[in-house]
């Protein structure tokens, strides 16, 4: 069983990149790759290195800044996509609906990368892009992303049954909230 290294979906799907330098990343595009069935071609090596669950128990607690508290539990799953992708899809109980996540490889920019879609209040749709830098013998990552008023930094750890995942979301500069999520995975039975 991988790990989900990078918990996307959640309350992390916001902070969430061009894949392989090869399109932009569209509200289009996104929602393809989101909903492609998984498949079993081998992970392009830059994300064949990066530990995930296929299934997992997340539990998340925002903290926002005027003192309001949201705690909730989230399942959700990972696969990959053409070898390209690794697709995370969680059920939010404060959304009310499946939120989904991305990661993949900018070979333009030699990173990671992550991305989320989210309604801009317009009527439209917004990709988020998220840098992410793992370092593998530590078991630590980061994760920062801007868009729109909000930037948001997120460090985590993991092992080999949880991972722990720390958000501070800004907006116009000041503290908006903070996010702790720690995710583990769902083994089958008999495991």
């Amino acid at each position: 069983m991988k790990k989900l290294g990078c918990i996307l979906g959640l309350g992390l799907l916001i902070t969430a990149g061009i894949v392989s330098g090869e399109e932009a990343m569209t509200p289009d595009r996104f929602r393809e790759i989101a909903s492609a069935p998984g498949d079993a071609m081998p992970l392009i090596a830059p994300l064949a290195a990066i530990p995930f669950w296929t299934n997992a128990v997340a539990t998340n607690v925002m903290t926002y800044a005027s003192g309001k508290v949201f705690t909730e539990v989230a399942t959700g799953t990972a696969h990959t996509v053409r070898g390209r992708y690794v697709v995370f899809k969680f059920y939010s109980q404060y959304y009310q609906q499946t939120m989904n996540g991305i990661l993949g490889y900018d070979a333009k920019a030699s990173t990671l990368k992550t991305y989320g879609l989210y309604g801009d209040g317009q009527g439209g749709d917004v990709v988020t892009e998220g840098l992410v830098t793992y370092d593998l013998k530590r078991k630590t990552y980061t994760i920062t992303s801007a868009y729109g008023d909000f930037k948001e930094t997120t460090t985590g750890s993991y092992t080999d049954t949880e991972d722990v995942a720390k958000t501070v979301v800004d907006k116009n500069g000041a503290l908006f909230m903070t996010r702790t999520v720690v995710t583990r995975p769902v083994l089958a039975a008999g495991n």
